[in-house]
């Protein structure tokens, strides 16, 4: 994401005792640039772009801690940046950045009033502790389940990622609890992923899978490409249906650029990964 903070506003940051009021002034132009930055249309621009605009985001935080919309946009951005520019060619500085972005939408529900160090809790205690998050903890149990799968989906080789499953399980059927059309129907197709991208072996499911790709593919009447990219690559490959796979991201590639106005730059980046997929098809199949 990239925010572009008027000259004034900044030398306004910086007098003292000012600080925090004219950060929590500036809140609705955070959240308006913000979109800006989801309505681009070129990856490549987003790509340079968000880096320093994750670091002043940071720079601001550390002058208002607690500030939600802040802890918001950065569990966000470390994700989004993560998945979008950094998973496909470096997966460890990824998996970092996807915990990082888990850190933030931590704090995100300790400000809300979740109980803290939920992540470190043993996975009974977690469980209890997630059964208490109502909707107003939504966006940070969201993004905390999004940056925590992204990173299990990266180390499924790791013992950590065992010990983790049933949280980031537990987290992610909260959200879908609380509002399953959140982010584009997110709880669905982060299961969707949860449930396709691993092996029976290894505790994935199909049938559920497929379930959550096809309800999130309905809520968002098919305009969020992104899901199209998913469900082919983790239950598509998975089960080895090459016909699916072809059938998925052919639409992507398909879609009109402006189907989804509010997320061109998901979905420019959805029909990128596309692209690479078919590409790598006989590798996958």
């Amino acid at each position: 994401m990239i925010f572009k903070l008027p000259v004034g506003f900044i030398l306004l940051i910086l007098l003292p005792g000012c600080t925090t009021l004219s950060i929590r002034m500036a809140t609705p132009m955070v959240e308006s640039q913000y979109a800006s930055i989801n309505e681009e249309t070129d990856p490549v621009l987003a790509e340079q772009a968000i880096p320093a605009s994750l670091k002043m985001l940071e720079g601001l935080l550390r002058e208002d801690s607690g500030n939600e919309t802040l802890l918001k946009n950065l569990a966000q951005g470390f994700c989004g940046y993560a998945f979008s520019f950094v998973e496909d060619t470096d997966p460890e500085r990824a998996s970092r950045l996807y915990l990082r972005g888990r850190g933030y939408a931590e704090q995100l529900l300790v400000a809300a009033g979740a109980p803290e160090n939920l992540t470190g809790q043993n996975p009974a205690q977690f469980k209890e502790a997630i059964k208490t998050l109502d909707a107003d903890h939504l966006p940070g149990l969201y993004w905390m389940g999004q940056c925590w799968a992204g990173w299990l989906m990266l180390n499924l080789d790791d013992l950590q990622a065992f010990v983790a499953i049933s949280k980031i399980e537990a987290t992610l059927q909260r959200a879908l609890e609380l509002d399953e059309s959140y982010h584009y129907a997110g709880p669905h197709l982060l299961l969707g992923a949860f449930y396709g991208g691993r092996s029976k072996i290894l505790g994935g499911n199909p049938d559920k899978a497929r379930g959550h790709f096809d309800k999130c593919l309905e809520l968002t009447r098919h305009k969020f490409l992104m899901a199209k990219v998913i469900y082919a690559k983790t239950y598509a490959v998975q089960m080895q249906d090459r016909d699916l796979f072809k059938k998925l991201l052919n639409a992507v590639l398909d879609a009109r650029s402006d189907i989804l106005p509010e997320q061109q730059l998901a979905n420019a980046v959805a029909k990128q990964k596309a692209q690479k997929l078919l590409e790598s098809a006989d590798d996958l199949f």
